[in-house]
């Protein structure tokens, strides 16, 4: 045993283990005495199937125990028949906390105690595939096993460099096995695909909404989708995914009212509209301005930062080769306000904008120049 020894260990009453004895008239079920940590306590087996290594007959069971014991995995028992003293054999615990399973997915637990039959490094993999897409937790592997914290950091470090799990956290560990990954990510393309041939008028599908459709750990979900990402599969307009070959299709109208809204944005003039006047002024619904602004945002027409701020993105690379061309090394807010021409309605927004960026950095009341 490790050194948790003697501690306040979580406790069980149904676990998998695998015996070396065949069930007495090739029952499936079979009641015993357990004989574990030195005490005596009535057990009933459940035999799964048989499974043959290195010439021994060993078999997988499910095992219910009149008492909780604090069991983890590999620990040793012995099994008494029932009014007998004759010992029927020997076995160990493969899952310390198991459940009663239908017959139709006796094949999957079955495969999953295969790989707890291995040894550590094997066992903590089989562990991370059988937890999916919740991921496994590090307070799951220290009440599943004896294993210490550094123990257990090196065989994930070891799963991760061979390309088979990712590490997500490391204080709390947090892991997901890369076949759950590319499954979420299989899912998210196929959820995006039937957006857009619902919602064909729409730039994509919200975080919010992703995040309410899959109820995953924030990690779990911002690994795939940053995955996606990385790999072209999908892109991102502002807090909205698409599928990287989804294009809106405008009608020669709203081709009009896009170019029209490009050129008051070029000129300097958006500002000075409410996205209430920009409604009334083009005789359209919120909803068609939305998607036509999405539009500009995705050509890389116009740039959005805080506060509703749009401009033209020619313009954001004129301002900012101004800012490289004055030579200043800091610059205040009226610094920033003679340089542009803008009020201080306007500089601030702009100047938080260039913060994130990282054309300029705050510091205090002046803005240094990266």
């Amino acid at each position: 045993m490790s050194d948790r020894e003697g501690k306040d260990l979580k406790k069980t009453a149904c676990f998998d283990a695998v015996v070396d004895f065949t069930p007495v008239e090739e029952k499936n079920t079979l009641d015993v005495l357990l004989l574990a940590q030195g005490k005596k306590i009535s057990a009933s087996f459940h035999f799964y199937e048989r499974f043959q290594k290195e010439k021994q007959d060993l078999f997988f069971i499910r095992v219910h125990t009149g008492l909780p014991l604090a069991l983890r995995w590999k620990d040793n028992f012995e099994v008494q028949g029932p009014g007998k003293r004759r010992i029927l054999g020997k076995g160990y615990v493969l899952n310390p906390f198991s459940e009663k399973i239908s017959q139709e997915k006796i094949k999957k637990r079955v495969s999953f105690l295969k790989y707890l039959l291995g040894d550590e490094k094997k066992m903590l993999f089989g562990l991370v595939k059988e937890k999916g897409l919740q991921g496994l937790r590090e307070r799951e592997i220290m009440d599943f096993s004896y294993l210490t914290r550094k123990k257990f950091l090196n065989l994930t470090q070891q799963l991760e460099t061979e390309g088979e799990v990712r590490i997500l956290s490391f204080t709390p560990l947090l892991l997901l096995s890369q076949e759950s990954l590319e499954f979420l990510s299989r899912k998210i393309l196929f959820l995006l695909s039937f957006f857009h041939q619902k919602h064909s008028d729409l730039s994509g599908l919200s975080l919010e909404k992703i995040e309410k459709r899959f109820n995953l750990h924030p990690r779990i979900l911002s690994l795939a989708l940053k995955h996606l990402l990385h790999s072209g599969q999908i892109n991102q307009i502002e807090d909205k995914f698409a599928l990287s070959d989804f294009k809106i299709i405008l009608t020669p109208e709203e081709e009009k009212t896009l170019g029209e809204l490009e050129n008051l944005c070029l000129k300097g003039e958006f500002h000075l509209y409410s996205l209430k006047d920009l409604q009334q002024h083009f005789h359209c619904s919120g909803k068609k301005l939305h998607k036509i602004l999405s539009f500009l945002i995705e050509r890389k027409k116009i740039i959005q930062g805080k506060d509703g701020l749009i401009l033209h993105s020619r313009w954001l690379d004129e301002i900012i080769s101004k800012i490289r061309k004055s030579g200043k090394r800091e610059m205040s807010v009226a610094d920033f306000k003679e340089l542009t021409g803008l009020t201080r309605k306007f500089a601030i927004p702009l100047l938080e904008l260039l913060d994130q960026m990282g054309v300029t950095r705050r510091k205090g009341s002046l803005r240094e120049v990266l």
